[in-house]
C-alpha cells in the first residue's frame, strides 16, 4: 500500500478532561463538578455513570473522527503533535468560549477549534444538585502512524470475492457503498475511505466515505489491467484510529 494512503490517515488519543484543580472556578465556570458534562447520545445510561461516561467518550471519539481534517499545511510540513483546546460546556449545554491552550502550528490548532464550534448540544454539568457552566481541556493527537493495518476486520465492496476484479465488476460496483465488517460479522463505522490506483508507477487516490463519491468513480474509470485498487477504510478501535485495507488486481 502506499505510504500516501498512510499519511492521509491521523490519530485522536488521550481524549479525556484535564481538570486545573479540584471545584475550582475559572471565571463563572468549575472545572470539577459532581457530574461532568456528557457529549449526547447516551441517555439509554441512565442510572449507569460509568456506562454513559465510556458512551459520551465514544460518541465525543466518533464525532471527532469524522468532522476534524488533517490540514493539508500539517501534512506537507509532516507536523505531528497535539493540540489542547479548552472550551466551556454551559448550562444549556452549549458550547462556548474555546480557545488553544498548546499549538502544533500548520494549521492543527485552527481545525481543532473548528472542530470544537460544530459540536452539537451536550447535557451539562451538574454541581450541587444544580445545572453549571463547566470548563474543559480537550487534547487532540495529530499523527500519521496510527497503529497501523488491522487483519481483524474485513473491507467489503458489494458482493466481490477474492484479491482480483475486472472492469467490467468494478463497473457493476461503481453504485454499491463500502463497509467493514468486524470479527463476527458486525458493521463497523467508518470515519473515510481512501480509494487507490496504482499502475506503472502512477498513482491516484481519492477520499470519501462509505458511499463511492464522484472523484472515486472518476479514479476507478481510470482503472486498466494489471493495476492495483487498493480501498483503506479507517475505523475506531479502543479509543484509537487504525487502518483497514483491501487490494484488487485487475485482471481484465
Amino acid at each position: 500500500m502506499s505510504k500516501f494512503i498512510i499519511c492521509c490517515c491521523f490519530t485522536l488519543l488521550g481524549l479525556i478532561f484535564l481538570p486545573h484543580s479540584s471545584h475550582a472556578q475559572d471565571g463563572n465556570a468549575l472545572t470539577h463538578a459532581d457530574v461532568m458534562p456528557y457529549f449526547p447520545g447516551c441517555n439509554d445510561f441512565e442510572g449507569d455513570p460509568e456506562g454513559k461516561r465510556k458512551c459520551s467518550n465514544y460518541n465525543l471519539v466518533g464525532f471527532i473522527s469524522t468532522t476534524l481534517k488533517y490540514p493539508e499545511e500539517a501534512k506537507a510540513e509532516a507536523l505531528e503533535g497535539t493540540v489542547l483546546v479548552s472550551f466551556v460546556v454551559g448550562q444549556d449545554g452549549t458550547v462556548r468560549d474555546a480557545f488553544i491552550l498548546k499549538d502544533i502550528g500548520g494549521g492543527c490548532g485552527e481545525e481543532a477549534l473548528s472542530v470544537i464550534h460544530k459540536m452539537p448540544r451536550w447535557e451539562a454539568g451538574i454541581h450541587k444538585g444544580k445545572k453549571v457552566d463547566v470548563k474543559l481541556n480537550l487534547p487532540i493527537k495529530f499523527t500519521f502512524a496510527g497503529n497501523g493495518v488491522s487483519s481483524k476486520y474485513r473491507v467489503l465492496w458489494g458482493d466481490l470475492k477474492g484479491k482480483t476484479i475486472t472492469k467490467k465488476q468494478i463497473k457493476e460496483n461503481l453504485l454499491k457503498s463500502i463497509t467493514v465488517r468486524g470479527p463476527y460479522g458486525e458493521t463497523i463505522s467508518t470515519t473515510e475511505i481512501i480509494i487507490a490506483y496504482e499502475r506503472k508507477n502512477k498513482f491516484l487516490d481519492a477520499v470519501g466515505s462509505g458511499k463511492i463519491n464522484n472523484n472515486q468513480k472518476k479514479l476507478l474509470k481510470r482503472a486498466r489491467r494489471k493495476g492495483i485498487i487498493t480501498i483503506s477504510a479507517t475505523i475506531q478501535e479502543d479509543g484509537e484510529f487504525v487502518e483497514v485495507d483491501r487490494e484488487f488486481e485487475i485482471v481484465k
